[in-house]
């Protein structure tokens, strides 16, 4: 199958929230059709719509692959199973979660997997980190720099600067 290349969230508010993200990445990296390219600085921002949870952690990674988008999910499913994820709702803290963003140029809508995500135009914890990788990457016509500039301004901010990388 040909290489595609595709665009992953990863985020944590439980725990030790960094290290998580990092294992998430290594777990990524070392799956055999899976490369991890590059991956955006991490950002912290309040927990939405969560009360008084810890705040998260976001970063976008890039990758190539040659899973196809289902397959790409099913990585993602289980990275976050292996890492002690357990799913109590949408709006609920996390140890780890590893999101599909977008699949090359893929449109997809199934019951399991909609891509590109159906609320990255919405999301700058997401957005931001991705325009870190790929400003002028376009989605659904629109530039992430474009989409990010588009938002209010919230409370996001550079987690130490931290940079993530296969081998943290």
């Amino acid at each position: 199958m040909p290489l595609t290349t595709a665009y992953l969230a990863l985020g944590s508010n439980v725990g030790e929230r960094l290290e998580q993200m990092r294992a998430a990445l290594r777990m990524l990296d070392a799956a055999s059709d899976v490369s991890v390219l590059q991956a955006s600085l991490v950002y912290q921002n309040r927990a939405i719509g969560m009360g008084d949870a810890e705040p998260f952690l976001n970063a976008v990674v890039e990758v190539s692959t040659s899973r196809s988008a289902e397959g790409l999910l099913d990585l993602c499913l289980l990275v976050e199973n292996q890492l002690g994820r357990v799913r109590t709702g949408s709006w609920a803290p996390r140890t780890i979660d590893v999101d599909v963003l977008i699949y090359g140029e893929a449109e997809i809508e199934s019951e399991r997997l909609q891509l590109p995500h159906p609320r990255i135009a919405e999301r700058d914890f997401v957005l931001k980190p991705l325009s870190d990788i790929n400003p002028d990457l376009l989605i659904r016509g629109r530039s992430v720099d474009a989409l990010l500039n588009a938002l209010p301004l919230v409370e996001l901010e550079l987690y130490a600067g931290t940079l993530l990388t296969p081998n943290s």
